[in-house]
């Protein structure tokens, strides 16, 4: 009988890091290039307010200053919505990258452990929720992923996408201790007192500089991954 491994021949390997590299140059050329030029639609809007406001038959000759004053308010809060947008947006992103990654390596170590072992339990095993499960196996059978400089981001992103749809609960105090950078509060130039910083699921935000380190993280994963592993003696 052949000796229990998994085996990631490099034809999957190049499909899957091929399918990583469209996803990343689709989403950031697509979904995430429309906020590139937010300041300059901001003060367009506000360009567009201000004339209305000054074309209003109503308006007479009244003082244009307070028009201008209108119309950047208006401005203000649009960058503002733009913002909150593009942050939503962003996590979203990292949540759809993140999930493939996630189903493609439980897919993965579902075909290659069926080979060895009971298909139902190594599928029951492979989709439980615990992921570090999975990790556990591979470290077991000689990878030692966790030790990967890339390891703490695919970490962090896994908490970050909980966060993300899940709110308050455990994964935001696990992102929260760990990994505090994700989280940009309100008050966080303003000197404020820490009972005001405390992490909240609502200050949660990735940066395009911060999404670009994760997804390379997940890349890096597959990139890195051992050609052949094979189950340790008992």
């Amino acid at each position: 009988m052949m000796e229990p491994q998994i085996y990631l021949w490099s034809g999957e390997r190049e499909l899957l890091l091929a399918r990583h590299d469209f996803y990343m140059e689709q989403t950031k050329a697509r979904v995430l290039g429309n906020f590139n030029n937010m300041e300059e639609e901001a003060n367009r809007f506000s360009e567009e307010v201000y004339e209305r406001i000054g074309s209003m038959p109503s308006y007479g000759d009244g003082d244009m200053s307070v028009a201008a004053e209108a119309a950047f308010e208006h401005g203000a809060d649009f960058y503002m919505m733009l913002s909150d947008l593009k942050t939503q947006t962003t996590l979203g992103a990292l949540a759809s990258l993140f999930h493939q990654w996630d189903k493609d390596f439980r897919d993965f170590m579902e075909r290659q452990l069926a080979h060895s072992f009971d298909r139902a339990e190594v599928e029951r095993n492979c989709w439980q929720p615990n992921i570090g499960k999975l990790f556990d196996v591979l470290e077991e059978w000689g990878w030692p992923l966790r030790q990967a400089p890339w390891f703490p981001l695919v970490s962090a992103c896994r908490l970050i996408v909980n966060v993300h749809k899940h709110g308050k609960g455990r994964s935001l105090d696990e992102l929260a201790q760990d990994y505090p950078q994700y989280f940009k509060g309100p008050f966080d130039n303003l000197g404020a007192g820490s009972w005001l910083k405390a992490p909240d699921h609502e200050n949660l935000s990735v940066s395009e500089a911060e999404f670009d380190q994760i997804a390379d993280a997940l890349r890096q994963f597959w990139a890195d991954f051992p050609e052949r592993l094979f189950m340790p003696n008992p």
